[in-house]
């Protein structure tokens, strides 16, 4: 039975961190497990145990992981913990990422919390005008025999679109978003979406940093506890989670067996990983430390994603104000021009 209760990113951290050091200190992973459940209840603390209890029948860590409702990245990093032998480092690592997502989670709410709310009340103010307002400005230009100014009439045209297919919109949304999570599975389909992400200029450097960040940050893992990057590559190809990312690991493997290196393969593959990174794997290969190489540049992508995320951030609220303020200045001028407009007929 999976339970399907989502675990946040803060408690992902959190559970991460005290398993990170219980284990670090030498404490088994069951006994690690049964301390870390005190800090837990409700569903989380239900999961916790189905984990220990699916660990007791023999299961691996990363099999009863996949009982929780976790996200596949976190359990790929417990893959890499099976391969090594050493499951603190892998919890270590997910504490460090959980936990940089939770703060740059918190700082996005944080920052667009008020503006949204503006914003929904700049929506509110609008439906308001429309719907009791503007009739009686439109029944007065009726009686006074005089058409409304151009912006009013587009304005209110526009109203009763909304007005009368309102329903059907909001039906048609909802089958959209009905159908993106039934569809979110389907490998084929996310392969496509993934690979047109790739190939538009906004997304594509946001793409390249996570697949590298992935790469180098696991790769740099399994390589320093002596796993050879064949294996490396042949475990990516069945965890990893995404699925053009096994897709791209398939024809690594192929080309490894061939006896190629692994900057010149990945060279080949430069439009999903950036040019930095091969550039640290060849340094790597040519002082024999392609796990330290590939740790230290781990650390540099994290360091760019955190800065996109800030320079994402700082955008946010002055495009939402923005938004805002073109919704105010919609209903400024859909409202006064009407009443300057009667003022000068009547004079």
């Amino acid at each position: 039975m999976v339970i399907k209760a989502r675990w946040s990113d803060r408690k992902l951290a959190q559970l991460s961190y005290r398993l990170s050091y219980l284990l670090e200190s030498g404490i088994p992973l069951l006994d690690s497990i049964d301390l870390v459940m005190r800090h837990f209840a409700g569903r989380e603390k239900e999961q916790l145990q189905m984990v220990r209890k699916n660990l007791e029948q023999g299961q691996s860590l990363s099999k009863a992981i996949c009982h929780l409702s976790v996200p596949p990245l976190f359990v790929s990093l417990i893959v890499a913990g099976e391969q090594h032998g050493h499951y603190a480092s892998s919890f270590s690592f997910a504490e460090r990422y959980y936990h940089v997502r939770a703060r740059w989670k918190h700082q996005i709410y944080q920052l667009v919390s008020y503006p949204a709310l503006l914003f929904l009340l700049s929506l509110a103010s609008l439906w308001f005008l429309f719907s009791f307002i503007f009739p009686q400005i439109s029944a007065m230009y009726r009686t006074l025999n005089v058409s409304l100014p151009l912006v009013t009439r587009i304005m209110v045209y526009m109203y009763a679109i909304c007005s009368s297919y309102g329903w059907p919109i909001a039906s048609l949304i909802f089958l959209l978003v009905c159908f993106f999570f039934i569809v979110r599975n389907q490998a084929g389909i996310v392969s496509r979406l993934t690979r047109l992400l790739f190939a538009m200029p906004v997304t594509n450097t946001w793409m390249k940093l996570r697949y590298s960040h992935y790469f180098s940050m696991q790769a740099g893992l399994l390589l320093e506890s002596g796993i050879s990057i064949l294996e490396v590559g042949e475990l990516f190809y069945e965890k990893a989670p995404w699925p053009v990312f096994r897709q791209i690991m398939s024809q690594m493997v192929d080309k490894l067996q061939e006896g190629r290196p692994l900057s010149k393969i990945l060279a080949g593959f430069t439009l999903y990983f950036t040019a930095e990174m091969v550039k640290y794997i060849e340094l790597g290969e040519e002082g024999g430390q392609v796990g330290q190489c590939l740790f230290f540049y781990a650390g540099q992508a994290e360091e760019e994603i955190k800065q996109m995320v800030q320079r994402m951030t700082r955008w946010l609220e002055p495009l939402i104000l923005l938004l805002i303020g073109m919704i105010v200045l919609v209903v400024v001028l859909s409202f006064f021009l009407p009443v300057l407009h009667m003022v000068s007929s009547l004079k």
